[in-house]
């Protein structure tokens, strides 16, 4: 079995301080996948939509659904945010249906520059709501002697997020793996189908809540 990780392909201007790893490659394959399937769904859009245009419009409701409870009132304000995060962890763990081709959200780089974002964006609204002194007051609420422990518990939020996306990638890869190898031939396809294609699509919806939740309580 191939350890899990980014694999080094080759190096930018021939310096070794600067490896393309096969993460890097479908990273961008994804935004490019991405990118050409919105303009196909916004490129020619009617009253009445097609097939195309519904999809999209039901994926832009559902997502807008699922941050309005949390941010009343701002679902629209936040929707290029969230869905962004949500396509591209969505299309990044679909995409490992493929043979041979690796998720890039099975590297830990990935899950954790996506959490750090989600952590940025979360304290950045955060300070807005109430200033930046301000913010760093309600660290210490309900005592200041929790200041300590609460810059603890947010410095640990983009670890957990990260870890919890990537984990189950990872271990999800690794238990097909045995599978294959146990059971060679069409019984670990299926298998295989069902985790890439739903354990994916509910991955990459965990990761979404998580980050609306995290902006939730930045502003609450």
């Amino acid at each position: 079995m191939e350890n899990p990780g980014p694999k080094i392909i080759t190096y930018l201007f021939g310096n070794h301080a600067l490896p393309i790893t096969d993460t890097l490659i479908m990273s961008w394959i994804v935004v490019i996948i991405i990118i050409i399937a919105a303009r196909l769904a916004t490129r020619n859009l009617k009253m009445i939509p097609g097939t195309v245009q519904n999809i999209a419009e039901f994926l832009v409701k559902i997502i807008e659904d699922q941050i309005e409870p949390m941010l009343p009132g701002e679902g629209r304000k936040f929707l290029p945010f969230i869905a962004t995060i949500f396509i591209y962890v969505g299309v990044s763990n679909l995409i490992g249906i493929l043979p041979g081709v690796p998720s890039p959200t099975g590297d830990l780089n990935t899950t954790l520059g996506l959490a750090l974002i989600v952590f940025l964006v979360s304290h950045y609204h955060g300070m807005q709501e109430v200033g930046v002194w301000g913010y760093i007051k309600s660290m210490g609420q309900p005592v200041i002697f929790l200041f300590p422990l609460n810059v603890v518990g947010e410095l640990a939020k983009p670890i957990s997020h990260s870890f919890r996306l990537f984990g189950n990638v990872v271990g999800g890869g690794i238990i097909i793996g045995l599978v294959y190898q146990a059971v060679p031939g069409l019984v670990p396809v299926p298998l295989h189908a069902w985790f890439d294609l739903f354990v994916g699509a509910i991955q990459a919806l965990i990761f979404g809540m998580i980050a609306i939740a995290y902006i939730s309580v930045a502003k609450s």
